[in-house]
């Protein structure tokens, strides 16, 4: 999963959210997310209960959570994935409706990342495409999770990237450039070094480089060491096209310019 991914849905996700919500106050549970279970449920160590407290919740334990009104299609691996990216080690406010827990004794709840209320990971989910909606009659929120769901999901990368080949005689100008990553690098001053197309020190290659100072970033958004394993996967790159030592490459500073295809 990538920066420019989430962000995308994300902003989706907020757009949803503004349709046939209530101006319901902001919710009073709150907890830290300490594992994601699957693609629905969650693990959260409660933090902040409302008074008085629903039956069966203490400050401090752990409680299985289930998002409220969502399923999921047959990609539930991607989609555990991508709750685990938005959710996973954070603190979140969780909102209860009419049916407190499921069959399994999960707590239903909608999901937010911010204690005002104003974005809801349910929604957010649901305009991926890797979520279905499953809403129960009387939920408080279903049109919202409907409009959510009927949304075309985010495009994730460039709609036109130009060939890493033919990228190379467009230097000066910016672009998104696409291409297999051929080999892998880093300096003795922690600078990593995508090679697109051909290897290191094949001089008809292209390059995607990261200064050492940014590489923690990169790293935040697609985990430690993530160039290890990039070799043989396709990625898009947007950014000015430079020559160094005679190899075209472009500098990248922030992961959202930076997307890994599937």
């Amino acid at each position: 999963m990538q920066a420019k991914w989430v962000c995308a849905l994300l902003t989706l996700g907020i757009g949803a959210t503004a349709v046939g919500l209530p101006p319901y106050p902001p919710p009073t549970l709150a907890g830290t997310v300490v594992r994601v279970l699957d693609a629905v449920t969650l693990e959260v160590r409660l933090t902040r209960l409302p008074t008085p407290a629903p039956a069966g919740l203490v400050v401090g334990t752990v409680v299985p959570v289930r998002y409220l009104g969502l399923g999921t299609s047959e990609a539930s691996r991607e989609a555990a994935s991508l709750s685990a990216l938005l959710v996973g080690g954070r603190e979140v406010y969780l909102e209860l409706d009419g049916q407190e827990r499921d069959g399994q004794g999960n707590l239903l709840a909608y999901v937010y990342l911010d204690p005002e209320g104003r974005l809801m990971v349910n929604v957010a989910l649901l305009t991926t495409g890797l979520f279905t909606a499953s809403p129960s009659p009387g939920l408080r929120y279903a049109a919202a999770l409907a409009h959510a769901a009927a949304m075309p999901a985010p495009s994730p990368g460039c709609p036109s990237p130009v060939p890493w080949a033919e990228a190379r005689g467009q230097i000066g100008k910016t672009l998104c450039v696409e291409g297999p990553v051929a080999s892998v690098g880093t300096s003795a001053g922690g600078d990593v070094f995508l090679n697109l197309g051909r290897a290191y020190p094949d001089p008809g290659r292209f390059t995607l480089y990261i200064p050492a100072r940014h590489v923690g970033k990169f790293e935040a958004a697609f985990g430690t060491r993530f160039w290890t394993r990039l070799v043989g996967k396709t990625v898009q790159a947007t950014g000015e096209i430079r020559l160094y030592q005679g190899v075209p490459e472009i500098q990248l500073g922030d992961p959202s310019a930076l997307f890994v295809k599937p």
